[in-house]
């Protein structure tokens, strides 16, 4: 996978002209191409980031942490806490290594970078105009986190009581349910049925488990006969594991479809926590059209509930939840604040009982539906103590960045040129 800086510097370097300064802070400019890079570097597509409107939120987010990282900058150079040289200098040395690890050689990582006008001297040196300024606001960060945290109240619960805006801010507390679809490879048959073949003839004694994996599966456990070793809930995909803890010591199960492809399984052992299992796996890769399969449907499960079908029939009919205890699908009290991207977004203004629209998760793997449960009391006794004194961490912390924020704004000129 190309690293994400990497394609940020990538559109630096690429002939634009929709160059314009967009705000100044201080002295210092936000340049449109600045903003542009940043959506790219978060995930937004080039194409979609080249043409963004201004006016959109995710160009509005974008700009204010370029202006907050630029205010960031201003004040550590007032407080003389600039990084050195050698500092600069070992963090681009750290960049160029995080850059070169997305590629298998460095004659791809060259290639690449020619594609696009670049050597790695220039990349090097795109590296060190933009590092000072990062580590300088990193370093402000932290010097300012090590004296607010010494102040941080003890008593989470009571904290959290006393600052609802801010918890509701930073965490978004909500009691959520889900529906969770595993993307599924199509055009499976042939690997169905020819596994449904290998199958047989192990059950008929005609070869054993181990073998059958040597000889057929398509990945690195063929070597040892299949084995994965133990693993636990969590440890593998969802409907991998759905199928291994349906099973006893000896029994196979499949052929059965995971994102991976089509699988034979043998569980080998169990115990309270964990199973043993071998497998065979005939590799298909996921397209476009099995995700796009399954988010039509997700739209028609939401459509069913909307129009009068029980959201948790619906669970118990269609979801492939990882964690068994979910049988309704319910996640308990969840802080979707922490969830980023897209998740954040599809239950970011849900009223109790709506569903969100479908949201892809996992890389591509599955896709899920949230839903707003009714009752949204929060019990912090749900939380443990733990939990409590990092989400407390959090809240505290951001409080103090706003009012620091809004302080240096007070102090340095900002001017959006929108």
């Amino acid at each position: 996978m190309i690293n994400a800086v990497v394609c940020a510097v990538v559109v630096l370097a690429a002939p634009i002209t929709l160059e314009r300064v967009v705000a100044v802070v201080g002295s210092e400019p936000v340049l449109h191409s600045d903003v542009v890079s940043l959506l790219v570097e978060t995930g937004t597509g080039e194409e979609a980031a080249y043409g963004i409107d201004p006016s959109s939120p995710s160009y509005q987010l974008a700009m204010q942490q370029l202006i907050e990282e630029k205010l960031l900058v201003e004040a550590a150079r007032r407080e003389g806490i600039y990084p050195g040289r050698q500092e600069i200098e070992d963090a681009v040395d750290q960049a160029m290594d995080d850059a070169r690890s997305g590629f298998s050689s460095e004659q791809e990582f060259i290639n690449y970078l020619a594609s696009a006008g670049l050597t790695v001297s220039s990349l090097r040196d795109s590296y060190t105009s933009m590092m000072g300024d990062k580590l300088a606001g990193e370093n402000y960060v932290r010097e300012k986190a090590g004296t607010a945290m010494q102040a941080m109240p003890s008593d989470p619960v009571g904290y959290f009581n006393d600052n609802l805006e801010v918890v509701q801010e930073v965490l978004a507390p909500a009691n959520i349910s889900w529906i969770y679809l595993p993307v599924l490879p199509g055009n499976t048959s042939e690997a169905e049925t020819f596994l449904s073949q290998v199958r047989a003839s192990i059950e008929a004694g005609e070869i054993t488990f181990s073998a059958a994996a040597a000889e057929y599966s398509q990945d690195g456990s063929a070597a040892s006969g299949g084995d994965l070793g133990w693993f636990g809930r969590g440890d593998m995909t969802a409907v991998f594991e759905k199928m291994a803890y349906s099973l006893e010591p000896g029994e196979i199960g499949g052929p059965f479809l995971t994102p991976f492809g089509v699988h034979l399984i043998k569980l080998t052992d169990k115990n309270e926590d964990q199973v043993r299992a071998s497998h065979i796996i005939i590799v298909s890769d996921l397209r476009q059209e099995d995700l796009d399969r399954t988010v039509a449907q997700a739209e028609s499960i939401i459509a069913e509930v909307n129009e009068g079908a029980d959201f948790v029939e619906e669970v118990r009919r269609y979801s492939f939840d990882p964690d068994p205890g979910n049988a309704d699908g319910f996640l308990g009290t969840v802080n979707t604040g922490v969830w980023e991207g897209e998740m954040r977004n599809s239950v970011s203004g849900l009223n109790p009982g709506e569903l969100s629209q479908p949201v892809v998760v996992e890389q591509g793997m599955a896709v899920a539906v949230f839903r707003m449960c009714e009752d949204q009391t929060v019990d912090w006794n749900d939380f443990s103590d733990e939990e409590l004194n990092s989400m407390l961490q959090s809240v505290y912390w951001q409080s103090y960045y706003t009012s620091m924020i809004e302080s240096l704004r007070s102090d340095i000129p900002v001017e959006i040129n929108l």
